[in-house]
């Protein structure tokens, strides 16, 4: 029975020679079997990342690196107690990290991401999914060189498919996120859970211990936030200004998240500055109720390049 852990990633350094010989293991297997079919698939960039991430585990599992020819397509993992396993992986020159830095000085929560259309699709019959994020040099195909020091898998932990699919964000394409102090638009159909909400693994062969039991608990979870704090409090704010909560509300999502500062906007401050000097100008605002804006945001003249 599996024991719950707090989901701190596991760090398996790539870098040495069992690193490589897996890196090399994972390039020649996806230039052999690359999926270039299916809505959504991966590139073979990142079907490599993919292939590596699940050799890299069962590898730590004492099981065969690569799945027999005959192996479904809808799992990766077969565990001994029959829990199906869907390895999920994307990579970036960034470490995976449980918190992102803001320039508000409020951290943004890790999440993980999935293709909607995969998670919808009934020939996809993993059980659950265990997520982790390969960090690469800036040069990053596969299998590198034995001199890059940047091939390191983070191992974040599992989650139930019947979980993400009820708890997760859905997210159509052209939908705004925000990662530290950095925004983009999702070009695909998208799926957010957060790194938090994940079951941890002390070690990677606690997955061993999953049985359908725990499996089953996972399924009937509820309850569980996936926003960042950050943008939990700017919904609420701006569902009160739409009338839909009020004031009382917007102290309970604080008191949930324990954010208790100042949210920033979206958009730039200068953009609301110029809104309320309109409506100053047009004789609808006085200078009290600007300077009561200056006390939550913060005006930012032009200071050269």
């Amino acid at each position: 029975m599996y024991k719950y852990h707090l989901p701190r990633p596991i760090i398996v350094k790539l870098t040495d020679e069992l690193g490589f010989r897996l890196r090399q293991k994972a390039a020649e297997y996806i230039a052999a079997n690359q999926n270039r079919t299916g809505a959504e698939r991966g590139s073979s960039e990142e079907q490599g990342f993919g292939a590596l991430a699940e050799m890299v585990i069962r590898n730590k599992l004492g099981m065969p690196e690569i799945n027999p020819e005959d192996h479904p397509l809808g799992y990766d993992i077969l565990l001994p107690s029959g829990i199906k396993v869907d390895v999920k992986c994307r990579g970036g020159a960034l470490p995976f990290k449980e918190e992102y830095e803001s320039s508000d000085g409020i951290a943004r929560e890790a999440k993980h991401n999935f293709f909607a259309r995969q998670m919808h699709d009934e020939r996809l019959d993993a059980d659950i999914y265990v997520m982790t994020h390969l960090e690469t040099p800036s040069k990053r195909e596969l299998p590198g060189t034995t001199r890059q020091r940047k091939w390191v898998l983070y191992i974040c932990g599992w989650v139930s498919k019947e979980r993400v699919a009820n708890e997760g964000v859905y997210l159509p394409r052209g939908s705004l996120t925000e990662q530290g102090r950095t925004w983009f638009t999702y070009r695909g159909q998208e799926i957010e859970y957060y790194n938090r909400n994940l079951n941890g693994l002390e070690t990677v062969e606690d997955l061993l211990s999953i049985d359908p039991p725990d499996v089953e608990k996972d399924r009937n979870h509820k309850g569980d936030l996936n926003l960042t704090s950050v943008d939990a409090v700017r919904i609420a704010y701006d569902l009160i200004g739409r009338g839909v909560l009020s004031e009382k509300h917007l102290a309970f999502v604080q008191k949930e998240t324990g954010l208790t500062k100042i949210v920033k906007p979206i958009l730039h401050a200068n953009q609301y500055f110029h809104l309320l000097y309109w409506l100053k100008g047009k004789g609808a605002l006085t200078d009290g109720e600007i300077e009561k804006a200056r006390q939550v945001l913060q005006e930012e003249p032009y200071s050269g390049i």
